[in-house]
């Protein structure tokens, strides 16, 4: 019996087995994903046609309000000849002139009759003939019967003019004491040489018949559709309560700007167009009303997930409990492990494995290997950065060896030059400097040397120079208090120097004046050299900055400034950078920032 069940051990122990156990006993894993999946589609598929059904009714209802609208544009457009022939009429023919007046009653009883429009009022000059008629005919001095003034009319032109007028009673006797919220289509004639209103009609539509057409699209929904005027008043409207209120600037605002077939506002989609006559169309559809259509589905698809998923979880857990186990472990042991360079101070995570190593399967192995692994990690990592900070200080030291012979070429040159020409105390006294230079240089050995022994071998340079150029060369140094304990690196000050002398004197700037400053930054020590000299040419400047930033040290062009550069911007020595300003005959500015080190010691 052990053995048997020692065999049925061993055959679980792999991995890869009891994956494919977990996964035959998960069968309603995929149900459940399939579930999921159908009631997205289906969600979307029904959220889809019920927008495009609510946007296609919106759309059908604008068509129909459009051609409403356009009927009595045309009507308005048909009743423009008849006025501008009963205009044109002879008024002293009272015959013919009252067959003009007679058609074109008849036509507005006609046009009233065929296209059920509320009222056609004509308004003509006072006094004359049929001004008075009361029925489709008014003098203009009572235009504001419609709550309009002539005023209104003046520019109007050959376009129509559409209006909005709540509670209007005409008083003819087939409307006796009715009053009806109206739309109207005007159209007027206005002598453009005297300025006087010759006539103009209207023409009223109840707005109930709107609201008719807005209802009927919209029932049996939960959709609502209505018209607002261009300043958000609404005037026609599905839901009686919303007429007149007025909609939010914003709001109309976002209408204007929305370029989409619909927008979010608050809990509802809306999709608005502009009537022919320049008014809103609107229509709103709640969200509750897209959601409501999927419910049925959705609760078929929980109820089948409630009762699925609880087995599945519960096999998965049972079967998968002592996999999860080590691969927690073995995740946490890789997200806390670190590079670190001591070792001893980092305790390995050990993986839980069976006692029998016959018995490991893939994620015992990996575990093993990774408790090995961190351990040859970190024997060897701490060894590969001796040997990387060992790799620094050697370039480092190489960079010096380079600049020492360098500047020490340039001052036997000049030692050279004054034993040639005769001036042998000047030179006399050059060696007794260079000797003093060198002395306090080797004595000063490290790579990072305190600045004010920098700036003493900086001055030690400077005597030099001056005894070499017949003193037209002065130097000033200005520190900020205690600022010269702090580190740099040793021989930063004499490259930038010795160009402000080689380069800055010429024959417009004679006479040489450097100044030398340190000042604190951000912690950091900003050190800057000033000369008043020739400056550098545009293009040597651009070059000399690409090298700088490039780090890139040139052994044929400014060996020693990008020698400083690439020294100074190691992280071992200050992480530093160096920016040059120079205009020709304005002189030079070099300013190296680096930061603070106090203290430190280096091997």
């Amino acid at each position: 019996m052990k053995n048997i069940i020692r065999q049925f051990r061993r055959l679980f122990s792999r991995f890869r087995i009891k994956l494919l156990a977990a996964f035959l006993l998960c069968t309603l894993i995929p149900l459940g994903m399939i579930s999921y999946v159908s009631y997205i589609v289906s969600r979307s598929i029904a959220w889809d046609k019920t927008m495009d059904a609510s946007i296609m009714t919106a759309d059908q209802l604008h068509a129909q309000l459009s051609a409403r609208i356009r009927q009595a544009e045309n009507v308005a457009g048909a009743l423009q000849y008849n006025m501008y022939t009963l205009e044109s009429a002879n008024r002293e023919e009272l015959s013919a002139y009252l067959d003009t007046i007679t058609q074109l009653r008849e036509d507005i009883s006609l046009y009233l009759s065929t296209f059920d429009f509320y009222q056609i009022c004509v308004f003509l000059q006072d006094g004359n003939f049929g001004s008075d008629e009361g029925l489709y005919f008014y003098p203009i001095s009572q235009l504001d019967l419609l709550s309009v003034s002539p005023e209104d009319l003046q520019t109007l032109g050959a376009s129509s003019l559409w209006l909005f007028r709540p509670q209007i009673k005409i008083p003819f006797m087939l409307s006796a004491n009715r009053k009806t919220d109206s739309i109207i289509c005007c159209r007027a004639l206005c002598n453009q040489g005297s300025g006087r209103l010759e006539y103009a009609y209207f023409i009223l539509m109840d707005t109930a018949d709107f609201s008719e057409m807005l209802t009927a699209s919209f029932s049996n929904t939960d959709t609502c559709g209505y018209l607002a005027l261009p300043d958000g008043t609404i005037i026609a409207s599905s839901e009686p309560e919303l007429y007149g209120r007025a909609l939010s600037s914003d709001f109309l605002q976002t209408i204007e700007d929305n370029k989409n077939p619909y927008f979010v506002h608050e809990d509802s989609y809306i999709h608005a167009s502009i009537l022919d006559n320049g008014w809103y169309q609107i229509t709103d559809i709640p969200k509750r009303y897209i959601t409501d259509s999927t419910a049925v589905l959705l609760r078929a698809i929980l109820l089948t997930l409630l009762i699925a998923l609880p087995a599945t979880i519960l096999i998965v857990l049972l079967i998968s409990r002592s996999l999860s186990v080590k691969i927690n472990t073995l995740s946490k042991a890789m997200e806390t492990f670190r590079l670190n360079p001591n070792p001893p101070s980092y305790q390995a995570l050990t993986i839980p494995k069976p006692a029998d190593p016959s018995l490991y399967d893939e994620i015992d192995m990996l575990g093993l290997t990774f408790e090995q692994m961190q351990t040859a990690i970190q024997n060897n990592l701490k060894s590969i950065l001796e040997l990387s900070l060992k790799e620094e200080r050697l370039k480092y030291q190489l960079l010096q060896s380079q600049i020492n012979p360098h500047f020490l070429y340039n001052i036997l040159g000049s030692i050279r030059t004054c034993q040639s020409l005769g001036r042998l105390d000047i030179a006399d006294q050059m060696i007794t400097d260079l000797t003093r230079f060198y002395r306090l240089t080797l004595h000063k050995s490290d790579e990072l040397i305190l600045l004010r022994d920098e700036l003493e071998i900086a001055s030690l340079y400077l005597n030099m120079e001056k005894l070499c150029h017949n003193n037209n060369l002065e130097w000033r140094i200005d520190l900020e208090s205690g600022i010269e304990n702090f580190l740099i690196c040793r021989f930063t000050l004499q490259p930038f120097l010795e160009n402000c002398i080689l380069h800055g004197i010429s024959a417009q700037t004679p006479n040489i004046l450097i100044r030398i400053s340190a000042v604190y930054g951000d912690d950091t020590v900003i050190l800057k050299i000033k000369d008043n000299g020739a400056g550098i040419p545009p293009e040597k400047l651009q070059e000399l900055r690409r090298n700088l930033r490039d780090q890139a040290v040139n052994y044929e062009k400014h060996f020693g400034i990008c020698n400083v550069n690439a020294r100074i911007s190691s992280e071992h020595y200050g992480s530093g950078h160096i920016d040059i300003e120079s205009s020709p005959c304005q002189g030079t500015c070099v300013t190296i920032e680096f930061s603070q080190m106090e203290g430190v010691e280096f091997e």
